[in-house]
């Protein structure tokens, strides 16, 4: 009996990485004596440490605390511990006696910079602006803690300020796109579109020889008009357009506009937007052949064109080359998965399709949509056991998914050797 179901191939679109507009500048250097050893600074920084362990830690820093009140490196280490576990009240405290302690000025950008940290943190929009301004007195070039006052602008609806300081930070740092980052951010956390339209127009009214600003507003115009994304095209390109302009040479800005088209195709379900998205993708191929998120980036149109080896076949080498973040392990994944799937469909070549669906497992092993593609294999090799065991998983991970739920009573029946009702 074959399994019938829906094409349940899996469609996956890139995804946008978001910038944290508030890392922690550090503990700064002190004339006072060193805090209490801590574990490894750089374990911390890439979150190999349990809460738990830092707490410990924190603890025996406050005992160092009492022993020698007047030294302000146990109250910077205090300060970033708790911030570490989340206890930004108590970061805070400590940052303030760390400001009382601490008479070096040249290092009071840090720790007012730190400052300003947390009142983020803490959600006091209105406290951010002084330690932010304080801290760039002591050194204007600290983007930290720009990064800090840019934040207040945006909470508080100050648009053409916060447009000047994304001007500095491009200034400060040539080799950061702080525009995007910023626009990934504002996204998730403004949640009105309009807003975050007014602060890029700001931007680039700010800029308008930024390459950068100008991408991102066509990006902005395009992903604020999904319903009028085909009415609106000429706009979208005429930011893009200005952006290739002012920098011809820059990948990300071709890759926008592949992603447009390719977006386009999925709305309209009109294959030449398809083609359009490639034909983008082979001019930016021409300047840099090697970019390895341009190979990301067509990967994916190939992956909703159903063309999958060559999907796998680009995604691959950008997996191998360093764009292996958890989209685009996710996109391998489903590409692998796919491929993997057009082998039930077909009825064809099983034993390929299972060595396939088994990379994708490798991928992202709690997505019930793979397993149950291999369970699908398993079935059409008759290994009706190992079959159902994987459909019981996906079951588990995907309990409302219609059609593993109709897969999982087939495979009951074929093990039980019953007719389906």
């Amino acid at each position: 009996m074959s399994i019938i179901k829906t094409n349940k191939t899996i469609v996956a679109i890139i995804a946008f990485s978001v910038a944290c507009l508030s890392a922690f500048i550090g503990i700064p250097a002190s004339a006072g004596e060193p805090p209490l050893e801590i574990a490894s600074l750089e374990k911390f920084l890439s979150g190999q440490v349990p809460p738990e362990e830092a707490h410990k830690a924190a603890d025996k820093v406050q005992e160092e605390v009492k022993k020698n009140p007047g030294n302000n490196a146990n109250y910077a280490a205090l300060a970033f511990l708790y911030d570490y576990t989340g206890d930004y009240e108590k970061a805070l405290e400590a940052l303030k006696s760390e400001i009382k302690y601490t008479p070096e000025r040249s290092e009071w950008d840090v720790v007012y910079g730190n400052l300003a940290r947390e009142y983020i943190n803490l959600g006091r929009a209105d406290y951010i602006r002084k330690p932010a301004i304080k801290s760039l007195r002591f050194n204007p070039k600290n983007i930290t803690s720009h990064l800090h006052l840019l934040n207040y602008y945006i909470l508080k609806g100050q648009y053409k300020k916060a447009g000047l300081e994304l001007k500095i930070l491009s200034r400060l740092d040539k080799e950061a796109d702080f525009y995007y980052d910023i626009y990934i951010s504002c996204a998730n956390k403004l949640k009105d579109i309009n807003k975050v339209m007014e602060l890029f127009k700001e931007a680039v009214k700010a800029s308008p020889d930024s390459y950068l600003a100008h991408r991102v507003l066509g990006t902005i115009i395009r992903d604020s008009s999904y319903d009028d994304m085909e009415k609106n095209l000429p706009v979208v390109m005429g930011s893009f357009n200005k952006a290739l302009e002012l920098k011809p040479d820059y990948i990300p800005t071709y890759i926008s506009i592949a992603n447009t088209y390719m977006y386009l195709g999925l709305k309209t379900n009109k294959k030449p937007y398809f083609q359009d998205a490639m034909a983008w993708v082979g001019k930016a191929h021409k300047i840099d052949p090697k970019n390895s998120k341009l190979a990301h980036c067509a990967g994916n149109i190939f992956l909703v064109m159903e063309e999958y080896d060559k999907g796998i076949e680009r995604l691959e080498y950008a997996f191998d080359r360093g764009v292996n973040d958890r989209d685009a392990v996710e996109l391998l994944a489903a590409a692998y998965n796919n491929k993997a799937y057009s082998y039930y469909e077909t009825g064809k070549n099983i034993k390929e399709g299972l060595k396939t669906i088994d990379k994708a497992i490798a991928l992202d092993p709690n997505n019930g949509l793979i397993l149950s593609t291999k369970a699908e294999l398993l079935y059409k090799a008759k290994k009706f056991k190992e079959a159902y065991q994987y459909i019981q998983k996906a079951m588990e991970l995907e309990p409302d998914e219609p059609g593993i739920k109709k897969d999982l009573e087939i495979m009951e029946a074929a093990i039980q050797k019953r007719p389906l009702k």
